[in-house]
């Protein structure tokens, strides 16, 4: 009896489901290759799966990425809600929002350009999905906490939506341009403490340009 409850403590965990697996080795595959444009048989390599799963969890590679960002925009979205859940001003929320979308492309650095790509390349129909489950609620967040923050005085009056587009631009800079810190500036690895980093010095500048004055 003790032997079989050894031996099924040892058992191995179970496999992950073939789609999560596809997912997962998606994002693993990209991240390292820095883009978005990788072969179907190097994703299905990395999952250990025959690359025809593919098409039968997808419906091809079109499918695959659009599930890929949504699973990583529901993610995001989730932190966002609980941000957005804290008794903070709307100017510190919106402080965090943008060291948390840093954050975010620093975890998954491929996920900005496949957000566009999706936009601009599929359909007009997963155009409009991607559109109305992840980019407009952060457009109408950002707007929001800017638009508070300007009535309670701590945020300057200012375009919010040409804003967040800017601050956007400015979180995914550094992550799509990694040739650029590598043959320029040395780098060879974005780790941790360089995202950190990078953050802050977003943050101060963003900061400078939306906080209203503080009075002496």
């Amino acid at each position: 009896m003790k032997a079989q409850e050894k031996g099924k403590a040892r058992a191995a965990p179970p496999r992950p489901a073939v789609r999560d697996l596809l997912l997962e080795a998606a994002s693993a595959v990209m991240s390292e290759r820095q883009s978005i444009d990788v072969p179907l048989t190097d994703i299905a390599a990395r999952a250990e799966v025959n690359v025809a799963l593919v098409s039968y969890y997808f419906g091809g590679k079109d499918g695959l990425l659009l599930a890929l960002a949504k699973r990583d925009a529901t993610m995001a979205l989730g932190e966002l809600d609980r941000l957005l859940s804290l008794n903070i001003s709307p100017a510190e929320k919106l402080r965090r929002h943008i060291s948390g979308v840093i954050r975010t492309f620093f975890l998954r650095p491929y996920l900005y350009r496949l957000l566009a790509a999706l936009m601009r390349d599929s359909s007009e129909e997963n155009a409009r999905e991607i559109a109305t489950f992840f980019a407009e609620p952060l457009a109408r967040t950002a707007k929001e906490l800017m638009e508070a923050g300007i009535a309670d005085g701590t945020i300057r009056p200012i375009d919010p939506e040409l804003f967040y587009i800017a601050a956007l631009g400015a979180c995914e800079q550094i992550f799509a341009n990694r040739s650029i810190l590598k043959f320029v500036h040395g780098v060879e690895e974005l780790d941790e403490a360089l995202q950190k980093r990078y953050a802050d010095v977003v943050l101060e500048v963003l900061m400078h340009g939306y906080l209203a004055p503080r009075e002496t």
